[in-house]
């Protein structure tokens, strides 16, 4: 192992402040920085401009080392479409981990890093203020970083078939969200705080472990499609009713025993997915539901349908 390698498993373990307080490990480090860090910057001095802000000598060091043994081993990338200033996309690469650098790339607005093998998400990814989209489907996630509440500006986050078990609760901050979609993992239950995302549009749970949706879900009024098909509900909250510009609720492949009288308040709902639950009987004001187009009840455990239910006349009824 030559001397850089030796700094690089360094900064994998330590801090910078960590390495600048160990005088033996400091001058190690400003003995390989004279020596390699020239190259490097020559290397991709270009890059570094458009990307880094506010960095120190030793954390451009490292940043130019973890381009160089990053790009090395994605040698058929170039180097200047793949870190654009503003995009940042790369699937099905076997990516096991973020490089520690990525909290530096300020400009970011998308990521996308979908079907590779990545486990973990670093703490600065808290960084990237002006990140709106991040999508990171298909990878081996099990939690997510507290610092994820500081993507203030993060519109759409897509974290589908992971192995996530639960939400920070500083997902609340995430204010600017519009879809949040986490199918198929292992999350079983949701944070009460989750109302604070009031401009969500899209929440999708399917195919993981819940058992039960908090009261706050309700104050979710911006809220158009909510999926929770293949959980472990038992029951819904009187609140989702309050969800009154929902389009689309799909509840199916649950243990449903009823719905709440509330229901009769989604005036906009279009498609209503209940079949495979052990519901007994439809409210008898579910006439209400004037704008649904599909209803979908076949089994359960309903022996009569309610006669107002004739008066949805333009619902496709499943059963």
């Amino acid at each position: 192992m030559d001397q850089s390698d030796i700094v690089y498993q360094i900064f994998n373990e330590l801090s910078l402040n960590d390495v600048v307080r160990c005088s033996t490990v400091n001058r190690l480090m400003n003995h390989v920085c004279d020596l390699q860090y020239a190259r490097l910057i020559n290397d991709y001095e270009n890059i570094l401009a458009n990307l880094f802000y506010k960095i120190s000598y030793k954390q451009m060091y490292v940043a130019c080392y973890e381009l160089d043994v990053f790009i090395k081993k994605y040698s058929d990338l170039n180097l200047f479409n793949f870190f654009s200033t503003d995009v940042l996309y790369i699937t099905s690469r076997n990516i096991i981990k973020f490089p520690k650098m990525i909290g530096q790339l300020v400009n970011l607005r998308e990521i996308l890093l979908s079907c590779n093998q990545i486990t973990k998400l670093p703490e600065t990814i808290g960084q990237l203020v002006n990140l709106q989209n991040l999508w990171l489907n298909n990878n081996k996630i099990t939690e997510l970083p507290k610092t994820i509440g500081q993507l203030s500006n993060l519109q759409e986050l897509w974290l589908d078939h992971n192995q996530i078990t639960k939400l920070p609760e500083t997902i609340e901050q995430l204010v600017n969200l519009r879809e949040l979609s986490l199918y198929n993992n292992q999350i079983t239950k949701l944070p009460e705080t989750i109302e604070q995302l009031s401009n969500l549009q899209k929440l999708s749970l399917s195919n993981n472990q819940i058992t039960k949706l908090p009261e706050t879900i309700g104050q979710l009024s911006n809220l158009q499609e909510l999926w929770l098909d293949n959980n472990q509900i038992t029951e819904l909250p009187e609140t989702i009713g309050q969800l009154v510009n929902l389009r689309e609720l799909s509840l199916y492949n649950n243990q449903i025993t009823k719905l709440p009288e509330t229901i009769e308040q989604l005036v906009n709902l279009r498609e209503l997915s209940l079949y495979n639950n052990q519901i007994t009987k439809l409210p008898e004001t579910i006439e209400q539901l004037v704008n649904l187009r599909e209803l979908s009840l076949y089994n359960n455990q309903i022996t009569k349908l309610p006669e107002t239910i004739e008066q949805l006349i333009n619902c496709k009824i499943i059963q």
